[in-house]
């Protein structure tokens, strides 16, 4: 009897140890030593800063660059997109080694093969929100406007309007560090049954300096990060998303703890 007790307290106790123990995430093939997970949010940033933009690029569970599209695929040489990036950099942030598939999940079952609004519609919407799903998270909005995520979708809520400078300096008051803010970009299109396209997203990550590091990955620059305290910093990824006749972009924010 008593070597029973001992046995179960012993299995209790292993459970105990599992449950502390902290998700192991590959160092990504050809980089150098990663962040630990107490490593400050910049350094995170600085990590990944400077890798080379690949068109559907991404980071794979085991540490390998692949594409979203084709996950056998393998790179020798790092490359990412927007997604890929945001995908790779909330592993360190928030702990947790992220499946491809599952934060590419289709949320509400409104996008994929010959759904009504195109393929990849809400890409970027479901992304950030599946990143997210579990937390204590919530939609920023300016001026003490509040939004239900779980009662919306991508059409319903795309957030603020990106060129609106009035309403970036209320959320940007709003942005404390220990926070981080994932974000998606949306605009009006028109091509085959497209109407709305979530085209692209990245993290807004607060430091204790006062800076404000807006990180994502572009064609042109690859991932990089600039501090949007500076307004003209921001008015120059204003001018490079401009809205057109279909109507204005917008920014949907989600804020969660880090």
């Amino acid at each position: 009897m008593r070597m029973r007790f001992f046995s179960l307290v012993a299995v209790l106790l292993l459970i105990v140890a599992c449950g502390c123990t902290e998700t192991h995430i590959p160092t990504p093939q050809w980089m150098g030593k990663a962040p630990s997970f107490n490593a400050d949010p910049g350094a995170v940033l600085s990590y990944f800063e400077g890798i080379p933009y690949r068109n559907d690029g991404a980071i794979n569970r085991f540490g390998d660059f692949t594409l979203f599209a084709d996950q056998e695929r393998r790179f020798e040489k790092p490359g990412l997109n927007c997604s890929g990036f945001v995908v790779a950099a909330s592993r360190y942030f928030f702990k947790h080694n992220y499946m491809l598939s599952n934060v590419t999940f289709d949320r509400l079952g409104d996008s994929g093969k010959d759904a009504l609004n195109g393929q990849d519609w809400d890409f970027g919407y479901d992304l950030i929100l599946n990143i997210t799903e579990g937390m204590n998270r919530k939609v920023v909005l300016p001026f003490g406007e509040t939004a239900d995520i779980d009662g919306s979708n991508g059409m319903t809520l795309r957030g603020f309007g990106l060129h609106d400078k009035k309403a970036w300096k209320d959320v940007i008051a709003s942005m404390h560090p220990g926070k981080i803010y994932l974000f998606s970009m949306s605009k009006p299109v028109k091509f085959k049954n497209y109407n709305l396209l979530y085209y692209h997203v990245g993290l807004i990550v607060p430091d204790k300096k006062g800076h404000l590091w807006l990180c994502h990955a572009t064609t042109k620059a690859g991932v990089n990060k600039v501090d949007i305290t500076q307004f003209g910093k921001l008015e120059n990824i204003i001018e490079a998303n401009p809205d057109t006749e279909l109507g204005p972009r917008k920014i949907l924010i989600i804020e969660t703890a880090l």
